[in-house]
């Protein structure tokens, strides 16, 4: 049998999953390596006369053995497979398995003849389009497999050029086709545990660790579009971390290459910096990829003290222009290395006569500023 595949990318609203009837014994122990995917590509997949009679599902079926014992693939080469009856089938588990060295989702059409039928022409358009909107893909290759087999090891496919009257038939049936910028999935979540300190110092970090579980029957990946811990409805935050949150209302995101499946779990770690007066706050956020669009059961809230401690404290206060330069020494004339805004408050590392404040802004960051632009805080 001889597998000449084309691939294309979508995710649809129904097809036949034919992976149910695959005998799991034979890839026991396979590990695979993981994609998210940013291209469709489009295989032909040709049959042998003596498999002409068999139905698409137990070619697929036969198919699947022979890319595991015969071809060594460790898979099978490609995810959807549209017959010329227009039928689409899913031929695994997941989406984001790799099958070539390029981050693929693959659509296989299962023909010897390399010009579309009408009905499965409809079928690779509507399976593109769906898809695409998921998965938020633009582009697209028609190619066909080269298997190169290794000894001791498993084979590789490399793409060649494929049939020319395949390429024409998919170019022409994607021919309006535009793709989507961005992907749209629903995503379902669970807050399984959120650890901190119930109070913090001015001065000092309050660090938290939250763990959060995969609900959805799908990977989630953190490449393409990641994964962030926001505060809730994107608002800026007061405790944000400059230069270490992702944005004033992004605490952190899921790092990227990796993968959280389905009933697994996460911890995501940030920090939250109390430039405030003392008192009681909280701060509440959510797990998103797209503003205004969180997970499902992702909201968390944090509830701490800010204390003063046995160190002095000092607010800024300069309403008039709503920031004050910090400089790296006591004068004027001293260089600026920063800013620091009205309404935050700082430790105190040391105080000059000459009316000047050394404080302490940031994880290892120090300087100095003109007294005039400072209000102690009892």
């Amino acid at each position: 049998m001889s597998l000449l595949l084309l691939i294309s990318t979508a995710s649809i609203h129904a097809y036949t999953d034919v992976s149910e009837n695959y005998d799991e014994s034979l890839t026991q122990g396979i590990e695979y390596t993981y994609t998210e995917q940013r291209k469709i590509l489009f295989v032909q997949i040709q049959n042998r006369y003596d498999q002409l009679a068999l139905s698409p599902e137990e070619f697929l079926n036969t198919a699947y053995y022979y890319s595991i014992t015969k071809l060594r693939l460790g898979y099978m080469p490609y995810h959807y497979v549209i017959d010329e009856s227009g039928n689409v089938y899913k031929t695994g588990d997941d989406d984001v398995i790799q099958i070539t060295d390029d981050p693929y989702l693959v659509i296989g059409y299962l023909s010897n003849n390399g010009q579309l039928s009408s009905k499965a022409s409809i079928a690779l358009l509507e399976l593109t389009e769906d898809l695409s909107y998921t998965y938020g893909l633009e582009e697209y290759d028609i190619c066909s497999y080269i298997v190169s087999e290794t000894e001791d090891s498993f084979s590789e496919l490399n793409l060649a050029d494929a049939n020319t009257f395949f390429v024409d038939s998919v170019n022409d049936t994607l021919e309006d086709w535009d793709g989507h910028r961005r992907e749209h999935r629903e995503y379902i979540s669970e807050v399984i545990n959120v650890e901190y300190e119930k109070s913090v110092e001015i001065g000092s970090n309050l660090k938290v660790k939250v763990t959060v579980q995969n609900n959805n029957n799908f990977i989630w990946t953190s490449d393409k579009y990641p994964i962030y811990i926001a505060v809730k409805d994107s608002q800026e935050s007061i405790f944000a971390v400059n230069e270490v949150w992702d944005s004033f209302s992004k605490a952190g995101h899921v790092s990227s290459g990796i993968f959280v499946f389905p009933g697994e779990s996460v911890e995501l770690e940030f920090e939250l910096q109390p430039k405030v007066v003392p008192g009681e706050y909280s701060e509440t956020f959510e797990i998103l990829k797209f503003d205004e669009e969180p997970f499902e059961n992702s909201e968390f809230t944090t509830e701490f003290t800010v204390e003063k401690g046995d160190q002095q404290v000092v607010m800024i206060d300069s309403p008039e222009y709503g920031y004050v330069n910090i400089r790296d020494c006591r004068w004027f004339s001293c260089e600026k290395i920063d800013i620091v805004n009205d309404g935050e408050v700082y430790p105190v590392v040391e105080y000059h006569e000459s009316c000047w404040y050394k404080i302490k802004y940031g994880d290892g960051k120090e300087g100095w500023f003109y007294c005039h632009y400072a209000e102690e805080i009892e």
